[in-house]
């Protein structure tokens, strides 16, 4: 007696392995069908993917793809959403379900079976016999000592285990370097299958093997009764394209002897009863870290086996530090398949490891062969893939051969939409994906939360090249390119998580960009993809290199388009690109003359407004501070007929900077004050690029304020604010530690000041878009270095980074860079040229219309002046004297009390004691601070007060 169950329309039977549908047979497949017996047995249960796992795939574990495409195609199958039926419903993070009504009925059935071993008798013990092919290489078995053991213990404790790996992973090496290292078995047979054309002639090829002298008309049953007279081990190699022969023999054999295990190898599992499936996965390869030693590279088996191969082949010399990354590169394009690795690694000594990287795009690499003596299909990875390919349905054929426009990771979804069409159904691809998944071609993504599934990189060229040879590939790319673009669509509009786009799919954008502006390709759907890219991938695309796709896009915009929306979307993205990426300022000035007229004209406001917003952050990078002036009140001004609030917020944040940039303290505080109490807990991810860059300028910018108007500590606790609240943005964080450090040097907390300048160098260290900063902030390390008396290393680091920090487009960084110089120079004993910097930083001062650091600029070159040898002590009076009255002008208490002391320091050095009068202004300015008695000036000022109080009782 067997149960069958019924649910809806179905009946399923276990025992007959059927499912019926309204009396008509449905399959679906065995693996699907296993899932469905154990998902129905547990009607209304929650079943674990490792739960199914066991059930579809008893043994060993499989790749969690395979749950899932096995899944899929099992509720399309039962119609699942069809007419509103359910029956299988997914548990978020816990499993699966069966969830429509079961019923079990019983069903009589016999079955029949006659055991051979049963009447078998052992003979008496006899010499222990192993026939294995012989070893085609003597050296160490690379990376695969794990797997022996591990395939050593489940060949003991179960009877058939499959090896399933793609085609050159190494299956066969594994099981033949296993059979020498076993003990336990009395005899050990090898089958090659590779040379069996037929299903019809596996019997009698393991008959054969197992015994030569059999000639009998029934070979397999004679092989049995061999084999069951000792404990044995039957290794069956190569089944995948007799695989339907070896399931049956191999079902034969276990059935009627008990005393025989079986090891066979495949691209695929046998799916038969008892089966235990063994993956072997690929070689490890190192992770892309970009900086990478020759040791940490050898220490993963695909390199060392990769070196290996390389010197056979002639390639001389050991692996150095510099060429590691190039060899770990090589090895994850191979995907860690040691056949692959091998065959490309004895062509180093002829092209070198740069000409072989460069190669393996090209179809020839997939043409180099290796020993002469190997199989045919081990010669070159296309016979391997060949091998493989040729045992896929046609269907299947064409489903990888598009799926070949995939650069990268893919959903299904993905697959379906670009791969179904001209004769292939959804139905189609999701059964050839399933194909694909069993026979190895196709692994689970990086990210197994994510679902995505990503064809290996051998099997991708080598689809790539056979997809070239298709009338219909245009088409396959063009909807490849119009789904990303329909994803990026559907993101900036803000549309549900079904049309997200993730992190791996940048690879497959630049893909669909490369087609679209190539010959046979469509520039239209270039153009608005590259409209979209910064707000798709702002954390995953360099500036730099979205800067050379849409330059690429408005050299090939259709005519239609010109001075259209996207033509002016194209402009802005470009615009914003060009400015903050590291390759300088060249050309953004002519962008914005474009742009900004055309915005106009256009009537968009929005763009228009954002476009104002960047001119205004170009002036301040170029240190022009007059013109960023001119660039905010004419922002502000147009907000007056065209407002929203976040237009008066950021007209706000624009003018507070430059009024600060050019020394305006107090109007700079007060339009702060407004400006940014209003805009309290206003979110950053509704403003624009440059919106965003104006109101991490302001916050941190206000910390500055707030220290030269006279609460230091104030200032320090507004700075740290800063700086925190932009952490979630990288951009806006190298911004607010780039002016938050200067905070700190000034109040002296030279700490402090260290740990930020060495977060903002590793910040800078390890993302492309912000590598401008990286020297930037190596011209803050100048100044701190000034500040600690290392002056002779400093010159050397701010000489170089103010050409850097210049062709990178930070002017306003050099007024602080040359002062320090200065500073430094003198210090080493060279005036002439500390005068020089100096007075470079004071001229570019003049011509930038002012700015907040004049006052100490004059101070710098008044202490310059008196340090050197030949001083003019009236010089240097009226130097600080000028620089007093700009500080008091501009309200900038913190440069007052600085040039104060500075006044002291240069009459006792010619001699002078200060007088009562200079006492009392040092005492009324240190009264006017209102917190921070612990920075560094403060500290010196009330030194000297209370020196002088001790003189005066003293006297």
């Amino acid at each position: 007696m067997n149960a069958v169950f019924k649910f809806g329309p179905f009946s399923l039977n276990p025992v007959s392995r059927k499912l019926m549908r309204d009396g008509r047979e449905l399959p679906i497949g065995s693996r699907a069908f296993d899932m469905l017996v154990a998902l129905v047995n547990k009607q209304g249960e929650i079943l674990s993917r490792r739960e199914l796992m066991a059930c579809a795939w008893s043994g060993l574990s499989v790749e969690d793809s395979n749950i899932r495409v096995q899944m899929a195609h099992l509720r399309r199958k039962l119609g699942c959403g069809v007419n509103g039926d359910r029956y299988i419903a997914s548990i978020a993070g816990r499993g699966y379900s069966f969830v429509m009504p079961v019923k079990t009925q019983q069903d009589v059935s016999s079955a029949h079976s006659h055991s051979i071993s049963d009447e078998a008798v052992f003979d008496d013990p006899v010499q222990r016999e192993i026939k294995v092919p012989i070893a085609s290489r003597s050296d160490k078995f690379l990376g695969r000592a794990s797997n022996l053991e591990e395939l050593e213990r489940a060949v003991q404790e179960r009877r058939l285990i499959t090896v399933v790996g793609p085609g050159g992973v190494g299956k066969t090496t594994l099981v033949t370097a296993l059979a020498r290292s076993l003990q336990n078995f009395d005899e050990i047979r090898f089958v090659d299958l590779s040379v069996v054309t037929d299903d019809t002639l596996v019997a009698a090829a393991v008959a054969s093997s197992v015994n030569s002298s059999v000639r009998s008309s029934d070979p397999l049953r004679d092989a049995v009764t061999w084999l069951s007279k000792r404990r044995s081990l039957l290794i069956v190699d190569n089944c995948e394209h007799v695989i339907n022969g070896v399931a049956d023999a191999v079902s034969f054999i276990l059935k009627h002897s008990y005393s025989t295990h079986v090891l066979a190898t495949s691209i695929e599992a046998l799916r038969v009863t008892g089966e235990a499936v063994y993956l072997l996965r690929p070689l490890g390869t190192p992770p892309n870290t970009g900086r990478m030693t020759a040791n940490h590279a050898l220490a993963w088996p695909s390199v060392e086996l990769f070196m290996s191969r390389a010197v056979d082949g002639g390639h001389k010399g050991a692996l150095a530090d510099e060429e590691a990354a190039i060899v770990a590169a090589i090895c994850r394009r191979l995907d860690g398949n040691p056949l692959a690795i091998e065959l490309v690694a004895s062509r180093v000594g002829m092209y070198g490891l740069d000409g072989v990287l460069e190669l393996l795009d090209n179809q020839l690499s997939l043409r180099w062969r290796g020993d002469r003596d190997a199989t045919p299909r081990h010669q070159t990875v296309q016979s391997l893939l060949d091998w493989s390919y040729v045992l896929l349905s046609k269907n299947t054929q064409t489903v990888l051969n598009r799926l070949s426009v995939f650069a990268s990771e893919f959903t299904i979804d993905a697959a379906t939409d670009v791969v179904a069409g001209s004769g292939i159904s959804d139905a189609d691809v999701s059964m050839a994906i399933s194909e694909l998944v069993d026979k190895s071609m196709v692994s689970s993504g990086g990210d197994e939360t994510t679902g995505a599934l990503k064809l290996r990189e051998i099997v991708r060229t080598y689809a790539a090249f056979r997809l070239t040879r298709e009338p219909g590939r245009h088409e396959t790319q063009r909807r490849h390119a119009l789904f990303y673009l329909r994803r990026m669509r559907a993101r900036e509009g803000g549309s549900g998580k079904n049309t997200s786009l993730q992190d791996f799919d940048i690879g497959n954008v630049r893909t669909a960009l490369e087609w679209a502006f190539s010959e046979g390709g469509d520039a239209e759907i270039g153009v608005e993809t590259c409209c979209l890219l910064l707000e798709t991938f702002q954390d995953l695309m360099q500036f730099d290199e979205c800067r050379r796709w849409c330059q690429r896009a408005l050299e090939l915009l259709p005519p239609k388009h010109q001075n259209t929306e996207l033509h002016l979307k194209l402009l802005e993205s470009l615009t914003i690109a060009t400015l903050f990426g590291h390759g300088g300022d060249t050309g953004v000035a002519n962008l914005f003359d474009v742009g900004l007229p055309l915005s106009r004209r256009l009537k968009n406001h929005r763009i228009e407004s954002h476009l104002l917003a960047g001119l205004g952050l170009y002036h301040l990078k170029q240190g022009d501070f007059r013109s960023g002036l001119n660039v905010a009140e004419a922002y502000a001004n147009k907000v007056d007929h065209h407002s929203t609030s976040n237009d008066n917020f950021v007209a706000g944040w624009m003018l507070g900077t430059m009024y600060h940039m050019l020394g305006e303290q107090l109007e700079a505080a007060a339009t702060y004050d407004y400006s940014l109490a209003r805009a309290t807990g206003f979110s950053p991810s509704r403003l624009g690029y440059f919106e965003q860059a104006h109101l991490a300028l302001a916050k941190i910018a206000q910390a500055r304020v707030t220290w030269l108007r006279g609460s230091p500590e104030t200032a320090l606790q507004m700075a740290e604010s800063a700086i925190e609240e932009a952490r979630s943005q990288p951009a806006a964080l190298c911004l607010s530690l780039l002016m938050g450090i200067t905070v700190f040097l000034d109040s002296g907390e030279l700490d402090r000041a260290d740990i930020l300048t060495d977060e903002l160098a590793e910040l800078t260290a390890t993302n492309g878009n912000l590598s401008g900063y990286r020297e930037a902030g190596m011209a803050v390390r100048g100044q701190l270095l000034v500040l600690r008396g290392e002056a002779e290393q400093s010159i050397d680091l701010l000489r170089g980074k103010l050409r850097s920090v210049s062709s990178i487009g930070f002017q306003s960084l050099i007024f602080g860079t040359l002062r320090a110089l200065a500073e430094g120079l003198a210090v080493a004993g060279e005036h002439t040229e500390a005068v020089s910097a100096i007075d470079t930083a004071l001229g570019l001062c003049e011509r930038a219309g002012g700015t907040y650091l004049l006052p100490e600029l004059l101070r710098t070159k008044a202490m310059i002046l008196l340090s050197s040898p030949h001083s003019n002590f009236n010089v240097v009076h009226r130097l600080l004297n000028d620089g007093t009255a700009i500080a008091r002008r501009t309200s900038a208490l913190g440069w007052e009390l600085r040039l104060h002391l500075a006044r002291i320091k240069a009459d006792r050095s010619m001699g002078l004691n200060t007088t009562e009068e200079g006492f009392s202004k040092l005492a009324e300015i240190v009264r006017s601070f209102q917190d921070g008695s612990e920075t560094a000036d403060l500290r010196t000022a009330n030194s000297l007060l209370r020196q002088r109080l001790d003189t005066a009782l003293a006297s």
